[in-house]
């Protein structure tokens, strides 16, 4: 090790890693059985396992909107996806609450690459989507643009959703000076419009994961330099659509047999009719191909993720660094009956994430962590971490810190939330409560759900108007007012006079 190494050992080195659109069934260590993540495995392992992590919104810019504020969606404004319809705001503000300017305060550098969504490089991103070319976004007008080293961070700024990440300027560039071409085959159209799975046929060198942890490992060698700790955040754009799987992968799973989900059969009968606006096949078998590419996009991200963990035990970096793996959001792929993609609908799937949070040596020690905890959480705890002390006044997170430690935290909320305000052309508010056993959804405008997810675990059954429910019924939307008023949300009053008047 060298010397500045050893002067920088004082503080622990955090890496966050993000997944995009991760279920947590692709982890063993979350009940999966087909999905191949050996290097995910370990790391669970060496890891505090968290069994009830949720996001803070099923829809990419909202979440990680919030990672970066630690404030939910309706308090940052970012409520749908960027330069979509619903969302307040279309650039993150830069503001002293932000993760990354937190994180100056306290003399680490700084480092980011990969899908970021939360701003844009150009007019070209922000009008991809017809009509809204003639929506005059003040951002725009007042040359706002907010990307990763707009904020504070170092490293690399890919404007706007980024759709795989394949078709930026700087991977072209990459494959050109490694003399790699980006070639798909056997393009499959979606199980819903606009969606697609192809088998890459480029080595595996050539995929955007290896590019981003190739960049990873660029800036970590940078900061390693330095007479001071780091923080580095590696953000996929997979297992997302467009479902694009290497042919190693792919390999893996071409005659592995894919079972239906255990709800997939559900018909809908009592639930929500927006759950439509998702609507797949209703044939299984239309399903099958696009989940061996899911998973083999995964296997490959998680090759990926090994490869960097292997840099940082070669380097004398693993040990004093503390590692967080999580996801955005989940994914449906098929589950009720077909269902599609995220947003309109709060089940497990696509509203529970994974995390992982592997302790820097002598400070905690593996095991598995049942509290309630959000995205929100885990922008608190990063700060804490660090040593940037408490997030400002009305974050909605806290720090679960002491647990990596197996200590008991003093009045943790018993219950989590997760927000939806729609996605696309379609606004629609939500809000998903889980505590105990339950789990409740207010629905504005539709049927709202109730899941006793001890009996019902696949949630096929309904019973917000179940007669031995009524008082479970009550006590949740108690329970849903009571984190309204705690947490400032504006829909409260509106919330009290649909449901409890």
């Amino acid at each position: 090790m060298t010397e500045v190494s050893k002067a920088a050992s004082g503080r622990p080195n955090i890496l966050f890693i993000q997944t995009d659109q991760q279920r947590t069934d692709t982890l063993s260590v979350y009940g999966g059985s087909i999905c191949q993540t050996p290097h995910l495995d370990q790391l669970a392992e060496e890891s505090i396992v968290f069994d009830n992590a949720y996001t803070s919104c099923p829809v990419c810019t909202p979440a990680r909107a919030s990672i970066q504020t630690g404030l939910y969606p309706f308090k940052h404004g970012m409520q749908t996806n960027g330069y979509g319809m619903g969302s307040m705001v279309q650039e993150l503000p830069d503001t002293s609450r932000l993760l990354s300017r937190r994180l100056e305060e306290t003399d680490y550098s700084l480092g980011y690459t990969g899908k970021w969504h939360l701003g844009t490089s150009g007019p070209e991103e922000r009008y991809a989507n017809g009509n809204l070319g003639y929506v005059r976004f003040p951002e725009l007008a007042a040359g706002m643009r907010s990307l990763p080293t707009d904020v504070g961070y170092e490293g690399d700024d890919f404007g706007g959703h980024g759709l795989g990440g394949m078709y930026y300027a700087a991977f072209k560039a990459y494959l050109q000076d490694r003399g790699l071409e980006w070639n798909l085959i056997n393009k499959l159209s979606g199980h819903f419009e606009g969606h697609f799975s192809a088998e890459l046929t480029t080595p595996v060198e050539g995929t955007v994961e290896y590019y981003l942890v190739d960049r990873a490992i660029e800036h970590i060698d940078r900061f390693r330099e330095r007479d001071k700790p780091f923080f580095f955040s590696l953000n996929f754009w997979g297992p997302h659509e467009p479902y694009i799987a290497p042919t190693k992968h792919l390999d893996m799973y071409r005659d592995v047999e894919i079972p239906p989900w255990p709800n997939f059969d559900d018909d809908g009968t009592g639930k929500p009719s927006i759950h439509r606006i998702k609507q797949g096949s209703k044939s299984w078998e239309d399903f099958v191909p696009h989940i061996r590419h899911y998973y083999a996009f995964m296997s490959s991200i998680d090759e990926q993720i090994g490869r960097l963990l292997d840099y940082l035990k070669e380097n004398g970096l693993y040990d004093n660094t503390i590692i967080l793996f999580s996801a955005d959001h989940g994914e449906s792929l098929g589950i009720h009956g077909g269902l599609c993609d995220k947003s309109f609908y709060m089940y497990e799937e696509t509203c529970r994430i994974p995390l992982l949070v592997k302790p820097a040596a002598g400070t905690g020690k593996p095991g598995r962590e049942a509290s309630m905890v959000g995205t929100c959480d885990i922008h608190a705890t990063i700060l804490d971490l660090a040593g940037a002390g408490e997030p400002e006044q009305g974050s909605d997170g806290r720090s679960f810190a002491p647990m990596l430690e197996n200590k008991a935290i003093e009045d943790w909320p018993d219950s989590i939330v997760t927000e939806g305000a729609g996605l696309e052309s379609v606004m629609y508010t939500q809000r998903m409560i889980r505590k105990g056993d339950f789990k409740y959804v207010f629905n504005c405008g539709d049927t709202d759900e109730l899941y006793d997810l001890a009996r019902d675990p696949h949630e096929l059954r309904n019973v917000i108007n179940g007669s031995e429910y009524l008082a479970a019924a009550d006590d949740m939307r108690q329970a849903l007012v009571n984190w309204m008023k705690k947490h400032e949300d504006g829909l409260l009053k509106q919330y009290t006079r649909l449901r409890l008047a």
